[in-house]
């Protein structure tokens, strides 16, 4: 978590230098424009604007650190779509003072529309990736079962050879006590977690279904489950044979 203090600090000092000390060099795309063009953008108000997203994300990642410190659980998620929101918001409306792309009235000069199309594509880049992997980790765990191991699938996924397995148990989901680096789209988890009792665990769970299955082994230990009872306790009985 001192990376992110450190993040912190950076772009609170990036949008204190941007916003008040007028270092404008300092704004991507700005600093590579032509004279007379560069006298048709209102950079004050873009450079408020920069300003004042990099003391929001920087707030934000102080906000994740102190929540990690003390051990609430709390998803961490919305704080991290608040700043891809934040981002495009900012993004977007920076484009405003430009005006280059729009006239004294707030309307699109010729060729405006031309000069928008590169913002528009980044920003849906943007939305599409996170959006994708919001998908990613929404989607049932998928385990595949071979002849030597049991292959988890995905995001944080693990092969466990069978012959380093210690114990395979049908469960039910553990106590957490805070995710130490790992995901938690809607009721799922996954990824690296710890228990109210200590203990480092990696999980691949579904909240909504009612069990899962721990595997003790030579690396930390597992609980998953796939996508339903049935399901879960069919795989237990699998892995429980090989």
């Amino acid at each position: 978590m001192w990376g992110l203090v450190i993040a912190a600090l950076i772009l609170f000092l990036l949008g204190f230098a941007v916003h008040r000390l007028g270092w404008h060099f300092l704004i991507s795309g700005y600093n590579t424009m032509k004279r007379e063009d560069k006298a048709r953008v209102n950079i004050k108000a873009v450079a408020r604007l920069i300003g004042f997203m990099c003391y929001g994300i920087a707030t934000i990642f102080l906000v994740i650190v102190a929540i990690d410190v003390s051990g609430l659980d709390i998803p961490l998620e919305p704080l991290f779509l608040l700043i891809v929101a934040l981002v495009v918001v900012t993004l977007w409306r920076a484009q405003k003072y430009d005006g280059n792309i729009f006239d004294e009235n707030g309307k699109l000069r010729p060729g405006g529309k031309k000069k928008l199309i590169p913002l528009i594509l980044v920003l849906t880049l943007i939305l599409g990736f996170v959006g994708g992997l919001l998908f990613w980790f929404s989607q049932p765990t998928e385990v595949t079962l071979t002849d030597s191991a049991l292959i988890i699938e995905g995001g944080y996924g693990e092969t466990v050879p069978y012959d380093e397995m210690e114990a395979v148990t049908l469960t039910y989901e553990p106590s957490l006590a805070r995710r130490t680096n790992g995901a938690a789209v809607g009721s799922r988890l996954t990824g690296h977690f710890r228990t109210t009792n200590g203990e480092d665990v990696l999980v691949f769970i579904d909240r909504d279904i009612d069990v899962v299955v721990r595997i003790d082994w030579s690396g930390k230990p597992i609980y998953l489950n796939v996508e339903s009872h049935e399901a879960t306790e069919a795989l237990y009985e699998e892995v429980r044979q090989k």
